[in-house]
This record gives C-alpha cells, structure tokens and sequence, in this order.
C-alpha cells in the first residue's frame, strides 16, 4: 500500500517512516509545519492583531505542495500524524482521499482537530477515554494507540547518575507549585535537583525576578530554556529519580511515560494515569498520590539504589516489548479496519 504520511517537525515521525517501509509498503512524507510555528516575526505580530493575508498564502502554498505530492505519488491513504498542523483548507482538499489520523494530542481541546476527526474514515487516539467519544460523536472508526518514543534518541546510556531529582516540561501551575514544594525540601535534604524547560519570559530581565520571588526555591534549581531531545535522553540517563508529572486531566500514558523507560531510568509519576496495556505500573514504575507522598518516595527511593534500578529495568523491558516504534505501526495495520478493507 502507499501512505502518504504529512507529519508536523516531531522525532518520532523518522522512525514511524522506517517501520512502515520495513513492514513492505510505500511511503512518502511531507513535514507540515503551523503558520504561526513557522512564519516570521513581523507577520505573527500581525496575526495578533487579526491581519490574516500571510496565513491565508501560506494555506494556499500548503494546498498546492500537498496536491503536487498526491498527484506525483498517487497514495493509497493519507495518514495524519498529530493534526495539528493541518489548517482546515488543506483538510478540505485532502477530503478526497481515505484519511487515516494519528492523535498525538485531544481533539476535544482543538477546532482543527475536531474537523480533521470529521473527515476521517479512521481515528487512532492518544487518549484512551476520548476514543469512545469520538467514536460516538463523529461515527468514525477509532482504536487507541499511543504515540510511542524514539528508540534512536531514547535508550539506555551508561552514565553516572549524579543528579538526585530530574524534572522537565512545560510550567503548568500545579507543577511549578509542586516543584516549589519539593525544591524547600531539596534545600534541607542536600539533594541535587535539575528543572528544566522555559517557566520564564528571559526577553525581559524582571521577569525572572518576579518568578525568583514568587518561586524562591524553584529559581535555584532551573535551568531555564528548552531542552533538546537529546540532551533530555541523557539528563535522564543522569538521574536517579525523574519526575513524570502529569497535566490535570491527562489519564492517558503521556510520551515522556515511555520516553524516561527507554532510558532505563526509574521514575516517580503522579497518580490517576492509566497504561491500557502498554505498561504494568505495579512493577514498571512508581507512583505518587499528592505532595506530601511525593517527598516521603523520593527520600525512601533515594535511598534504594537496587530497587530503582529493578524497577526502572521493568519500565524499560515493557517498552521495549510494547512501544518501539515498529511494534506500534505493527498493531496499526494490524488494527485498521480501513487497510483490511481495502
């Protein structure tokens, strides 16, 4: 078969590719990033202030390479990954085709994703409770199949873990309230404890004052900036402890869930996720309920080095076995009730 595979900038998208070709079919792929992800400075200030002539030449511009790649390709499918970058223009033309999507995200949160649900003949879910409702308020064939990791990019590594306590994401007010917390403690207990990701505006020099004075502990431990793939994939190799804390109202087993296993790095993970399937928290894992049982796992953690290490050992042998790339497109064609009607 011949999928045409349009995908946002994700690392996860290259080997996705390489297991649909390993598994016999045709392939190709068109990176399609978001207008305002891609456009340049001036024309995002306009955007702001509802100038929308860039966007518009950039959708048509869209339209006429994704039409140029059908015509010379002549795919069997187009499968979505993600969907976020596709504007509701391209999603009309592409309408003419079979459309297999790919959540990466809800689609309950998104108006472009919402209308890309409409006009697909198949949904796959990232989110395991929202598969239902799709299911019954679009009529659309829908199967659960989490995003998976890059098995290139997330491995094993030997690595000195010197950082005690390992947190990176985006700053969430529960998180950064959380963090504040644990960092009091870190002070006390002479733990080493990394945070990053960008909690701060650095364009302008008192914003980190004001966040140093609301958050005094946390400002101590950041490393304030986004950090790339790779060097997320080592600092975890680097921990004893990586924090999976999850967004109020996610379930779902979030990416960064299969990412820290792949490392082969234990981590502690707040309450209220479900595996599906894909994991077995009682041994793959640890899990928290609220703050205060949060410092008392990290101490009781830290100070077991052998049983972090069987536990992150039986995280890291569930991935493998359940979410490297190619075992997951092997359940999607196995899955879709679209490529077996075709």
């Amino acid at each position: 078969m011949r999928f045409l595979i349009i995908s946002p900038p994700d690392l996860r998208t290259a080997r996705i590719v390489d297991a649909f070709k390993n598994f016999g079919h045709e392939v190709e792929l068109y990176i399609m990033d978001e207008f305002y992800r891609s456009c340049s400075y001036f024309d995002r200030k306009l955007y702001k202030f509802g100038y929308r002539g860039a966007e518009e030449k950039f959708n048509l511009k869209l339209i006429e390479e994704t039409g140029a790649k059908c015509n010379a390709f002549r795919p069997d499918f187009i499968l979505i990954l993600c969907g976020l970058c596709v504007p509701v223009t391209v999603q009309k033309f592409l309408a003419q085709y079979k459309i297999i999507l790919w959540l990466w995200d809800s689609a309950e949160k998104s108006s472009i994703l919402k209308n890309l649900v409409s006009l697909a003949d198949e949904v796959f879910c990232f989110d395991y409770d929202e598969q239902k409702i799709l299911s019954e308020k679009y009529n659309v064939l829908t199967h659960y199949l989490p995003p998976g990791f890059n098995d290139k990019i997330y491995f094993p590594r030997e690595l000195r873990r010197d950082i005690d306590l390992l947190f990176v994401g985006f700053p969430y007010l529960e998180r950064v309230e959380l963090m504040e917390k644990i960092c009091t403690h870190a002070v006390a207990e002479g733990w080493s404890v990394k945070i990053g990701g960008k909690w701060y505006d650095t364009r302008h020099f008192w914003k980190k004052y004001f966040f140093g004075r609301k958050y005094p502990h946390v400002i101590n431990f950041l490393d304030n900036r986004f950090i790339e793939p790779a060097e997320l994939a080592q600092l975890y190799s680097r921990s004893k402890i990586c924090l999976n804390i999850n967004a109020v109202g996610n379930k779902s087993v979030s990416p960064r869930t299969f990412e820290i296993a792949a490392t082969k790095s234990f981590q502690l993970m707040n309450v209220g996720q479900k595996s599906n399937g894909y994991m077995n928290f009682d041994v793959d894992l640890a899990i928290y309920d609220d703050a205060e049982d949060l410092i008392k796992k990290i101490k009781f953690y830290l100070a077991d080095s052998e049983l972090r290490e069987k536990i992150a050992a039986s995280g890291y042998k569930s991935v493998v076995e359940n979410c490297m790339p190619k075992k997951l497109v092997e359940k999607f064609l196995a899955t879709s009730e679209v490529l077996k009607n075709f």
